[in-house]
């Protein structure tokens, strides 16, 4: 014979009330439903232009806009004096990827500088995160800043050459003794500012001397023509500093005492610019005090 079931008692699992209000049985839960609102500003970088209806009104005559720089001709048409800023919902009425161009004084002159503006529009028109955008358009200001203020100056690092953290541009300028002032320069985006940390050895922060000092030792070790440039002209030696900082593995590194830099006419100063957004449509900057190091 089969087995016989038992009749089982219905059970209210809403009066077992000490045992299951952590689950829920106690009392029904409220659903709430999340409502996701689209807006036209998706996907456009906080480091744009804030115009977001191109072209505007009072538009500089050196500052053009492109609505399509996917079919458009002009779009990167190897203009020499030109950078060219691609950007996600430009004109949140118009295409995904609208971009504008931008005249700027002394950039036919520098071959590596127009480089360096053609890796920040690929940047630009590829990176996904804020951040990138933001950094991209920072080193974009902040190239334009020397091109326009500091004649005579070349660009021999930027965006194109380095990757990572670490010194975003140099600059050189020569003398008629032979000598070269190099200018490091710290590009900021719009809104950003330099990093402390409170976990470095004193003057190791970004931008003081024992940090700029610290990333030229690495470039030279590393072969970069930019540092050793630097190293060979001032005589820069190095020693270690602070070996295994606070127990740590990384050990900073500062001049020698035989480091021939006083001796010689070459120099390094250093600059943080700042990017912003003019009114009339121009990528502008704000620069800080220049400071000597060597």
């Amino acid at each position: 014979m089969g087995r016989v079931l038992r009749k089982r008692k219905k059970i209210d699992y809403h009066q077992i009330n000490h045992k299951y209000d952590k689950l829920g049985f106690a009392k029904s839960k409220t659903i709430t439903i999340k409502v996701s609102k689209f807006s036209g500003l998706v996907g456009r970088a906080s480091s744009a232009p804030p115009q977001t209806s191109w072209p505007l009104l009072g538009m500089h005559g050196g500052v053009d806009y492109i609505a399509d720089i996917i079919n458009d001709v002009n779009w990167m048409d190897g203009s020499v004096d030109t950078i060219w800023l691609p950007f996600k919902y430009l004109d949140i009425t118009g295409q995904t990827l609208q971009g504008m161009s931008q005249v700027v004084a002394g950039a036919d002159a520098d071959v590596e500088a127009r480089a360096h503006f053609d890796d920040v529009s690929v940047t630009l028109r590829t990176a996904y995160a804020s951040t990138r955008v933001t950094e991209a358009v920072g080193e974009a200001a902040a190239a334009i800043c020397i091109l326009e203020n500091y004649p005579g100056f070349q660009m021999i690092w930027g965006a194109h050459v380095h990757s990572g953290t670490g010194i975003d541009q140099i600059w050189r300028r020569a003398n008629h003794n032979g000598s070269f002032n190099y200018l490091v320069v710290e590009a900021k985006g719009p809104g950003a500012g330099l990093i402390f940390s409170p976990f470095l050895p004193t003057g190791y922060n970004q931008m003081e001397e024992g940090w700029v000092v610290n990333h030229l030792y690495r470039m030279d070790k590393n072969g970069h023509a930019a540092g050793e440039d630097i190293v060979a002209k001032l005589g820069l030696k190095f020693a270690v500093a602070h070996k295994n900082f606070a127990g740590g593995s990384k050990s900073y590194y500062g001049l020698d005492g035989s480091s021939a830099h006083k001796t010689r006419p070459s120099t390094i100063h250093g600059l943080v610019v700042s990017a912003f957004w003019r009114a009339d449509g121009r990528l502008g900057y704000n620069a800080g005090t220049l400071t000597k190091y060597l």
